[in-house]
């Protein structure tokens, strides 16, 4: 097969005017919205992904192997977004969490395209970052850090569900209402979390339709949490007289919501008391649920983030 050398050269000549004109082409037209971002310095990216830059570095770093093997893997046309800005991107849509138009139009994407990158950048990373970064706290090392809870310093963590809005699903009525929150009024899903006293996440479950209730979700995880709370060899010489010890003596505490009243027969659950029908709640039962919600504020902030 012959060659013309000459008519190649050309063509990559061209190609690289191209990619130069295209180049100083974003520059005008995107570059002042990266100088914005550098002029923000460290508070401004933290208010876009909740994260540092320096912290943002620790979690790409854990991911960045992964992501980058597998961005550009199969066939089709190739993602015009690198594999570390496609992480900023999902950081960011993860934390504000607005429509997928409304984040489009903010990085210069279609709806479709940004909600595929979202997607793959998601399937890569949620099980490795999880395994990275959660981890089940002891007992042992919160009191060495000096970061129990205040009022209930033998309470492990504290749990909560969040509720997230989503479209409504096809299919018939019936199988839609199964996603239907009447709390909210909404369709969407619920995910249980636990955060410990250091306002850490140490536990999440998979998501659920919206028409389950708090209890059903955490009973439907007792054998994770009794084992999460159970007390080892080393809790046993810590003193432990609290709330439910003589009910549950081998397993620290979780702090939850009024949604939880019925949970105390088999966890160590301590809520908020309900006030009786037709009857008030008296000063030593009002004091202790403004303690308990005051603990609880571990996983209300961590849901506010």
């Amino acid at each position: 097969m012959r060659l013309n050398v000459s008519s190649m050269l050309e063509r990559l000549q061209d190609q690289t005017a191209s990619d130069n004109l295209y180049l100083q082409q974003s520059l005008d037209e995107y570059g002042d919205a990266v100088l914005t971002l550098i002029d923000a310095g460290a508070e401004g990216f933290r208010v876009l992904t909740n994260f540092t830059p320096e912290e943002f570095e620790v979690i790409w770093g854990n991911a960045e192997s992964a992501m980058t093997s597998r961005w550009n893997d199969g066939r089709g046309r190739k993602s015009a977004t690198s594999a570390k800005d496609a992480f900023f991107v999902t950081l960011t849509v993860m934390k504000h969490y607005q429509t997928w138009e409304k984040h489009a139009v903010d990085f210069g994407l279609k709806a479709p395209t940004l909600e595929k990158l979202v997607v793959k950048v998601v399937g890569v990373c949620s099980k490795l970052l999880y395994a990275c970064f959660v981890s089940l706290p002891r007992m042992t090392t919160l009191r060495s850090k000096d970061k129990v809870l205040t009022h209930y310093p033998y309470a492990l963590y504290a749990t909560d569900v969040k509720f997230q809005p989503a479209h409504r699903p096809s299919g018939r009525f019936g199988e839609q209402k199964h996603y239907f929150s009447g709390k909210h009024k909404l369709y969407g899903f619920k995910i249980e979390a636990s955060v410990s006293p250091e306002g850490l996440l140490v536990d999440m479950s998979p998501h659920e339709p919206g028409s389950v209730s708090d209890l059903t979700m955490f009973r439907s995880r007792l054998d994770q949490h009794t084992q999460a709370l159970a007390k080892d060899d080393y809790d046993d010489t810590i003193n432990d007289n609290g709330e439910l010890f003589r009910e549950h003596p081998t397993s620290w505490a979780v702090l939850v919501d009024k949604g939880y009243i019925g949970l105390a027969a088999s966890a160590r659950a301590i809520h908020p008391k309900k006030k009786p029908v037709s009857g008030t709640l008296d000063r030593f039962d009002m004091d202790r649920n403004k303690e308990v919600s005051s603990d609880r504020v571990v996983v209300e902030n961590f849901f506010g983030r």
